[in-house]
């Protein structure tokens, strides 16, 4: 499986019910999307103690079929019309936990951990549990950048330091 995000950072003053309402009318489109595990349509929002505003969905894909039909065959192109050029980050993933509560998730942390050079990686640990008050886990790896990125879910907003969005809408994909 593979994760796909954008992050479009949006002015200070720009309205976030455009987004909202853009997500609410909108947002089903995804749902049975072939090749999709699921998406969630992501904001932070920088009156809200966030660090900008941003609207920042995340994909998990089945395989890169769906992600690739996604990307080219003009389902982007709502974003690039209305965004401008964006940069799509690509992960491997390489866990999923998620409780059976996880659709109810209204929250999602983000944090990012360097892979440091080293001369093994037999031991490095590319999985997360999720632990108590969490919904989900979802752990990407991306070897290009060296990095680790956990994004874990939540039914209420966490008192953390740690990069936290709201949840939109939740897509499930083909079952």
């Amino acid at each position: 499986m593979q994760a796909m995000r954008y992050d479009i950072t949006l002015p200070t003053d720009y309205d976030m019910t455009i987004i909202r309402d853009r997500v609410m009318k909108t947002g089903y489109l995804m749902d049975g999307f072939k090749g999709l595990l699921f998406k969630l349509f992501l904001i932070s929002e920088k009156k809200n103690g966030d660090y900008y505003n941003s609207y920042s969905p995340l994909y998990i894909w089945k395989n890169s079929e769906g992600m690739s039909q996604f990307i080219f065959d003009g389902y982007f192109d709502n974003i690039l019309r209305s965004f401008g050029w964006q940069h799509i980050e690509i992960g491997v993933t390489s866990s999923i936990e998620l409780s059976d509560d996880f659709t109810q998730s209204q929250f999602m942390t983000e944090e990012k951990q360097d892979i440091l050079p080293t001369d093994t990686l037999k031991n490095f640990d590319i999985h997360e549990k999720a632990t108590e008050g969490e919904t989900g886990k979802v752990v990407i790896y991306n070897p290009d950048k060296w990095q680790k990125v956990i994004f874990t879910f939540y039914l209420t907003k966490p008192q953390t330091e740690l990069r936290c969005f709201e949840i939109l809408h939740l897509s499930n994909g083909e079952n």
